[in-house]
C-alpha cells in the first residue's frame, strides 16, 4: 500500500513539474512577441511599423515595460478590430484605446499635437490620412498650452516629415515626437482610427 501512495505521490510531483515548466515556457514565448533586431523590429500585427518610429527609444521603453507592449500587441492581433465600437476600452491600469472615427482635415486645419504621460500608437483600421512628424521643437508655435488632465499640448508648424497612414502601417509616438494627424490623402474623407495609449513611467 505504501508502495502505491509513493509511486501516486512521484507522479504529482512530475505533473506538477511539467506543468510549471510548461506554462514557464508559455510566458517566455508571450514575452519574445515583439523582437528587435539589426534589420528592424518584428512584431505579431500583421500591419508594419512605419520607418519613421524612433526604434531605440521603442526598444528601451519595452525593456523597461514588456508587458505592456505585449498586452498591447496582444490585444491588436486578437481582436476583431473592425467590429469594435466607438469609444474607450482600459487593458489595464497602464494601457487604454479609444476608437474614433473622423472626417480627414485640410493641412491648415490641423495642429500638431505633443502628449507627456502616454505613447501612442496609431492604427487606421480603415480609410487613409497623412501624418505629420516632427521632432524639432524650435520649429514648433504653441497654440494651447499642455493640458495635464488631457495629456496634451497643440501646435503649429510648416515643418515636419509628412508620412501616409493606411491599414497596411502603425505608427508609434512616443513624447518628443510632435504629430500632426487627421491630414487629408488627395481629399477629405471619414476614417476609423485606433490609438492605444501606453502610459511612460
Amino acid at each position: 500500500m505504501k508502495i502505491i501512495y509513493l509511486i501516486l505521490i512521484v507522479g504529482l510531483l512530475c505533473a506538477c513539474n511539467v506543468a510549471s515548466k510548461k506554462t514557464q515556457n508559455e510566458k517566455e514565448e508571450t514575452m519574445e512577441s515583439i523582437t528587435f533586431n539589426k534589420n528592424g523590429v518584428l512584431t505579431p500585427f500583421a500591419a508594419l511599423p512605419d520607418s519613421m518610429i524612433d526604434r531605440v527609444v521603442w526598444e528601451k521603453h519595452y525593456r523597461k515595460y514588456p508587458e505592456r507592449w505585449e498586452q498591447a500587441f496582444n490585444f491588436l492581433v486578437h481582436t476583431n478590430l473592425d467590429s469594435l465600437p466607438l469609444g474607450r476600452i482600459d487593458l489595464s491600469d497602464d494601457i487604454y484605446i479609444t476608437i474614433s472615427e473622423y472626417r480627414t482635415k485640410e493641412p491648415e486645419d490641423a495642429l500638431y499635437e505633443v502628449h507627456k504621460k502616454y505613447i501612442d500608437v496609431q492604427y487606421l483600421i480603415s480609410g487613409s490620412e497623412y501624418i505629420g512628424i516632427l521632432r524639432d521643437t524650435a520649429l514648433l508655435k504653441e497654440m494651447q498650452s499642455y493640458d495635464e488632465e488631457k495629456d496634451i499640448a497643440f501646435y503649429a508648424s510648416d515643418g515636419g516629415i509628412q508620412r501616409k497612414a493606411t491599414p497596411e502601417n502603425f505608427f508609434i509616438f512616443f513624447p518628443q515626437d510632435a504629430h500632426r494627424p487627421c491630414v487629408k490623402d488627395m481629399k477629405q474623407a471619414m476614417v476609423k482610427k485606433l490609438v492605444v495609449k501606453i502610459k511612460v513611467d
